[in-house]
């Protein structure tokens, strides 16, 4: 499939784009409010909810402006590469689920968390971000290999 024709096709199907795609790709996470589309031989994670899409496109949109200075992005412009897009989207709902719901084993409900953050908060912009800095700067997109033992 032409990748002109993909993108099209996949703005027409999937009007609200989940933010976190990246992070619910890979299985890490839940989300409630998620739907799962299939088109071509790739997955895609769109949301039913207008209101819970643009909360995590705000939230996204806040960690990602003030996650620049402690991942070392200089060029403010620029999209995140994708494995510091995955330690923002990943590193920021760990670092959440860690300040909401501490003893929870879950993998963590993106939607749910949200709102819980909403709830205690009332804001998005009054959220600790000091307190979930070190979650998105410490989260691994991927374990570190193991050395075989002989």
């Amino acid at each position: 499939m032409d990748e002109d024709k993909y993108r099209e096709t996949y703005r027409t199907v999937n009007p609200l784009q989940c933010p976190f795609e990246k992070t619910l790709n890979s299985r890490r996470c839940v989300c409630s409010k998620m739907e799962r589309i299939h088109l071509a031989d790739r997955e895609c994670a769109g949301c039913h909810d207008k209101r819970a899409w643009q909360n995590c496109l705000d939230y996204l949109h806040l960690l990602r402006e003030n996650a620049r200075f402690a991942l070392k992005i200089t060029d403010l412009d620029e999209p995140l590469p994708h494995n510091k897009e995955m330690k923002v989207q990943s590193g920021s709902i760990f670092g959440l689920q860690e300040l909401l719901q501490p003893e929870s084993r879950d993998k963590p409900d993106i939607y749910q968390l949200l709102q819980l953050a909403l709830e205690k908060y009332h804001s998005l912009e009054a959220l600790p971000l000091n307190k979930l800095m070190p979650a998105i700067v410490h989260f691994e997109v991927r374990p570190k290999r193991r050395g075989k033992k002989k």
